[in-house]
């Protein structure tokens, strides 16, 4: 095992060992500014592709000629904002399946969620070692009602018994509580949620399975957003599963082989879609294509990147 033997280094000689790489820093005092607010570690995310490339997919210490601090500043800027727009897109995706769901498990009764018969048997088996998983979520959602300060919380505990209908019990849950227990639906649910929202497949039905690949990969790209990790050329740890695209004529494009699923495009198209059916227009998007299309050329790098195939521009869920 190799022991970490680097020295502490101020931020003045932060930016001298960045200079004597290569990179061209134009104003040092501000250079050092930033480091001491954004981090050498967290920008090195960004300077990263700058790097000159050896063998492979490896990088050596040393810069591209002609890159700027201020390019790498300006790209992790552009990840800032982009992250930004995708968290107030998914805050309407969110809510708006929170809503559909609560609607469509409360026609089985006002406490539904508590009833295991009202739920897909995979999500309430046991093995009898291990509790299930809607056991698990249950136990979640349990304690956040606890420790909510929420008035429509305190209402329901004073007035009543304790116990939140499911349209008022989704209003706790958070995007990972939400899409677990959207794949905890029984099968005619799920595919009625995902019909309402123009997820199908071949025959043109509603299709669960696909609206919950779906939210996780969304519930993925929200904590990235999140706790502020990097998103540009990112490798995503979920995808996709592109035979749920193909039917899906808006965006039948994602399945091309030159699109790939690990980074975030195809990812930007099932939002745009996902807002679009719920009736928010092509704001978002024309806001996202504005930023991307201007300031990912402006710091030296290709969409390419992030995914985005040629011809990109053209397709239905990048309206605008």
């Amino acid at each position: 095992m190799t022991v970490y033997t680097k020295p502490h280094l101020s931020f003045a000689d932060q930016v001298g060992l960045l200079k004597s790489r290569g990179l061209i820093v134009d104003d040092e005092a501000e250079a050092e500014r930033l480091l001491s607010v954004i981090g050498y570690y967290r920008l090195s995310g960004y300077w990263y592709s700058y790097r000159r490339p050896l063998d492979g997919a490896l990088r050596d210490d040393h810069f591209l000629e002609g890159t700027t601090f201020g390019q790498v500043v300006r790209l992790y800027d552009v990840d800032r904002r982009l992250k930004l727009q995708l968290l107030d897109a998914l805050e309407r995706i969110e809510i708006g399946i929170r809503v559909m769901i609560g609607f469509t498990l409360g026609r089985h009764g006002a406490y539904a969620h508590l009833d295991p018969a009202n739920l897909d048997g995979r999500f309430t088996r046991s093995d009898g070692r291990h509790p299930s998983t809607y056991e698990r979520w249950l136990r979640k959602v349990l304690t956040a009602q606890i420790r909510s300060s929420e008035d429509f919380v305190l209402h329901f505990q004073h007035k009543y018994d304790g116990r939140l209908p499911v349209w008022v019990m989704t209003e706790i849950l958070d995007f990972g509580a939400m899409s677990h227990l959207f794949q905890g639906l029984q099968f005619a649910d799920r595919n009625e949620i995902a019909a309402r929202l123009g997820v199908l497949d071949r025959h043109g039905d509603g299709n669960g399975a696909a609206l919950a690949n779906w939210l996780r990969v969304l519930n993925y790209v929200r904590n990235v957003c999140a706790h502020h990790s990097r998103l540009w050329n990112r490798n995503l740890a979920d995808q996709l599963a592109p035979s749920h695209l193909r039917p899906i004529p808006d965006l039948r494009h994602l399945t091309d082989h030159q699109v790939s699923h690990f980074r975030i495009y195809s990812t930007l198209c099932v939002v745009g879609f996902l807002l679009s059916r719920l009736g928010h227009g092509s704001n978002w998007a024309k806001e996202i294509r504005g930023l991307i299309t201007t300031e990912i050329p402006a710091c030296g790098r290709r969409l390419r990147e992030l995914g985005f195939p040629v011809g990109w521009a053209a397709e239905k869920p990048w309206i605008g």
